[in-house]
């Protein structure tokens, strides 16, 4: 006989219900990518075109960056006193994660309820899961009062399913690299211009700054081309042009147009987080210029940037955390989650920033990768200054790389001292790191970031 504390076995928790409706969306469709806007305006007709009853939306694309982006103008606005919608993708542990609303992650019970209704309109017709996923998002986002939605795209831009919405007061695109290629295009220019498809008449565009490669690869044609060809026009505000951003020691400027604000570094760590400070700063001060409305004090905007926390992004684990059992007092582990071949170059500059506060601290690398990912283009930059590699895989993801094929990559590069193990945690019981400060960076997929931080 059951006590009285136990539930009726007739009540199924909300949790498991929620994840038997996760599992079921990746089955409404054939293949888990289909770059499309067929679908989904038709789905969201049914339900009652809640994207169009959205809050000033501020649309993001780009390849890196686009998260770390979200999260620091989410801060700043949010200092401002405005309340913030955000969409993002792709979730490190949990789907909540995907859902901000009005400041807060959506909680389960509404979760719940949106993705039934969602699924409700969905009925026989094939859907991808990001597609109803964006569904149930516009509907809790449509609910709930906020005065801006920040919205990540997925993948690219133009046939991406948050660009269904028509007037965004703002749209933002950070760095272009070489990335989902079979989907997007082979060259930077083709990338671009995918990404460039959330521009819409008359909304400012602010153009993050651009890596060299990709700028030769005439990246900034393809942006200028394309605001030219709206009626009217997208004004750029472009990185180094309209507004630019001077790292300095332990501080940054950043000038948009006659105006120069001296700012504290971001909370988040790494070089290229100044230069994805500055595009959220952009943002915000043409958002806030179209509404008339002056920018917050150089203090006040320090304290909302140093607040920031995206994790999964250069990230040090907290000592805490389950895998630094049995390692040196002295280690470090540090978890990213870039994957390309731009991701290589930001990871790269940091390691040597590393080298250059401390020669004597060794850098190891941890690497698991989807097999769609060129682990070539990712690894060579930081070849110079890992001490080790070890390669993994990511369990329970058919699409990753075995770790056999990833060790004969990483052989082929030229990483002479070569560990493998056959899952992430594994990869840190080596007597490499029992002793001394060793300095461990696991990167390489943000699946690999999501097994990290589920295994806290």
């Amino acid at each position: 006989m059951k006590s009285p504390a136990e539930p009726p076995d007739n009540i199924v928790p909300t949790e498991n219900m929620l994840q038997s409706i996760l599992q079921h969306l990746y089955t409404l469709h054939r293949t888990e990518i289909d770059l499309s806007l067929e679908r989904l305006p038709a789905l969201l007709h049914k339900m009652g075109n809640p994207h169009l009853q959205l809050p000033p939306v501020i649309h993001v694309a780009g390849t890196n960056g686009k998260g770390s982006t979200c999260a620091l103008l989410r801060a700043l606005l949010e200092a401002h006193g405005y309340r913030v919608h955000v969409a993002t993708s792709p979730h490190l542990v949990k789907p909540h994660e995907r859902i901000r609303l009005a400041g807060d992650l959506i909680s389960s019970e509404h979760l719940l309820q949106v993705l039934e209704e969602t699924l409700a309109a969905v009925g026989d017709s094939p859907i991808t899961f990001f597609e109803a996923f964006m569904a149930a998002s516009f509907l809790a986002f449509s609910r709930v009062p906020a005065d801006f939605c920040l919205l990540e795209t997925g993948m690219g831009g133009r046939l991406d399913a948050t660009n269904v919405v028509p007037n965004p007061v703002c749209t933002i695109i950070t760095a272009i690299s070489l990335d989902h290629r079979e989907f997007l295009g082979e060259t930077y220019a083709q990338i671009a211009a995918e990404k460039a498809g959330i521009m819409k008449p008359g909304a400012p565009c602010v153009i993050g700054y651009q890596y060299p490669l990709s700028l030769a690869g005439g990246v900034m044609d393809v942006f200028q081309d394309i605001s030219r060809q709206l009626s009217p026009v997208s004004p750029l505000w472009r990185g180094g042009a309209e507004w630019r951003i001077e790292p300095e020691t332990d501080r940054f400027r950043f000038i948009f147009e006659s105006s120069e604000s001296i700012l504290t570094l971001p909370g988040l760590q790494g070089l290229h987080q100044i230069y994805n400070a500055g595009n959220a700063l952009a943002a915000y001060h043409v958002i806030l210029k179209h509404k008339n409305v002056s920018p917050l004090p150089d203090a006040d905007l320090s304290t909302a940037l140093s607040r920031v926390d995206w994790p999964g992004r250069l990230q040090t684990l907290p000592r805490t955390h389950a895998y630094y059992q049995g390692l040196s007092p002295g280690a470090d582990i540090i978890i990213d989650g870039g994957h390309n071949d731009s991701a290589g170059v930001v990871l790269a500059e940091q390691a040597r920033h590393w080298h250059e506060l401390n020669p004597e601290r060794p850098l190891h690398l941890v690497v698991a990768m989807m097999a769609r990912k060129n682990p070539r283009e990712f690894l060579s930059p930081l070849l110079p200054f890992a001490e080790s590699i070890t390669v993994t895989t990511l369990p329970g993801e058919k699409a990753a790389y075995t770790v056999q094929d990833l060790a004969r990559l990483a052989s082929e590069l030229g990483f002479k001292t070569l560990y493998q193990a056959e899952t992430p945690a594994l990869a840190l019981q080596n007597p490499v790191f029992y002793s001394g400060t060793p300095r461990i960076l696991m990167t390489g997929s943000l699946y690999l970031m999501g097994q990290i931080l589920a295994d806290a």
